[in-house]
């Protein structure tokens, strides 16, 4: 017994000198990057119409268009557009053309910005929603161009470029 017991204490004393198996972590650093491009991009890109409805050869008042039109841009984040023109395809200045002989001016309000929303661990984020609404005015006292006694409606396509 006496054996039996001295061999349990010099495996116990043996035991104590190896080690266990343990598990074992270590870590390492390292760096995440990008470079991102900013842009704005049209959302709405179907052609809208700004009508000025019907205009009486000399009429006394000015005729403005019947309801802006509303163009619209997807953004990134916090990016703003820096200013607008409308293109001179036509031959005119940028925002004045003509109709059927009718001189119209175009402008532009101020744009209207809705904030996006921030990306998270949980959730891709949203670009700001960047609107500007077009509206247009026709001079009183024009004669116009149309040889019967009533010429259209008559439309021609414009543009506006957002530089950013």
């Amino acid at each position: 017994m006496k054996k039996l017991l001295m061999c349990g204490a010099v495996a116990a004393m043996f035991g104590a000198m190896i080690p266990a198996a343990q598990a074992a972590a270590t870590s390492n650093n390292f760096n995440v990057s990008v470079t991102l491009t900013s842009m704005c991009e049209v959302t709405n890109n179907s052609t809208q119409t700004l009508s000025f409805g019907t205009y009486q050869a000399f009429q006394t008042l000015p005729q403005a268009s019947a309801a802006p039109v509303s163009l619209a841009f997807r953004c990134t984040r916090g990016f703003a557009p820096t200013s607008t023109a409308f293109d001179t395809t036509l031959g005119n200045a940028a925002g004045v053309g003509v109709l059927v002989g009718l001189q119209y001016a175009l402008t532009t309000a101020a744009a209207v910005t809705v904030g996006g929303t921030a990306a998270s661990t949980a959730t891709i984020g949203t670009g700001d929603a960047v609107t500007y609404s077009v509206s247009g005015s026709m001079p009183a006292d024009q004669a116009g161009a149309c040889a019967g006694s009533s010429c259209g409606p008559t439309s021609h396509i414009r543009t506006l470029i957002v530089t950013f």
